[in-house]
């Protein structure tokens, strides 16, 4: 009985020593860093991003329009594990706040106002890039000059063309990663392997899917 009493009271104390190791991150503050303060964005797609802050577990985003204050919604309210976020937000007035926590303790919450313009920016995210060529699955030489093109898609401003080894799910390495106004692009002296090249259009709010295709250098 003695026994089980000295057990008892140490797994207590072990457990109070837990809850005392939890650290007070209460008079800490979160440095929010994007969209900076009064910031006027043009793109949709919004990358919420802050310092972290030792000691903390996770973060609390909230995003309210047009203020915390005079809110007419609340946007988001979400526990976040990283120090971003990426949300798509329609034009409007926006803040933004986030706070850290702990099991035992919360910061204050750091805020930020931020607006979303309109933009004429035409809707290019259900277009389709169609690869010309090379055709899928060719094969080229390890002296071949590799010439690749792809019809233009309209209203698109650029061009994101990517090659990989062996393929982009599996990929071992990225060896081109270009942005490019043009439709075409050529590639030499590439090794022995297997690749897959893929291009998507882009203008400064929308995007398209990526177009992906094989080939092989013998």
């Amino acid at each position: 009985m003695r026994n089980l009493k000295l057990i008892t009271l140490l797994a207590l104390a072990i457990s109070c020593g837990d809850i005392l190791q939890v650290e007070d991150i209460s008079q800490k503050t979160v440095t929010a860093l994007a969209p900076t303060n009064n910031s006027v964005l043009s793109s949709a797609n919004v990358t919420f991003s802050w310092e972290s802050l030792r000691d903390s577990v996770q973060y609390r985003l909230q995003i309210s329009t047009p203020t915390f204050g005079e809110a007419t919604q609340i946007v988001l309210d979400s526990l976040v594990t990283t120090s971003s976020f990426s949300k798509e937000l329609t034009p409007n007035d926006y803040q933004w706040r986030i706070r850290a926590e702990n099991s035992g303790y919360t910061t204050a919450f750091s805020t930020q106002s931020f607006l979303v313009e309109s933009t004429d920016d035409v809707d290019i995210s259900e277009a389709t890039v169609v690869l010309l060529a090379p055709a899928d699955a060719v094969s080229f030489g390890a002296t071949d000059t590799i010439n690749f093109s792809w019809d233009p898609v309209l209203n698109a401003e650029t061009y994101s063309f990517q090659i990989a080894i062996p393929s982009f799910e599996n990929a071992t390495e990225i060896i081109k990663n270009e942005t490019t106004v043009a439709t075409t692009f050529s590639v030499s002296n590439l090794a022995v392997n297997s690749y897959e090249w893929r291009v998507r259009a882009l203008n400064p709010t929308f995007q398209t899917s990526y177009t992906t295709q094989k080939f092989t250098v013998e």
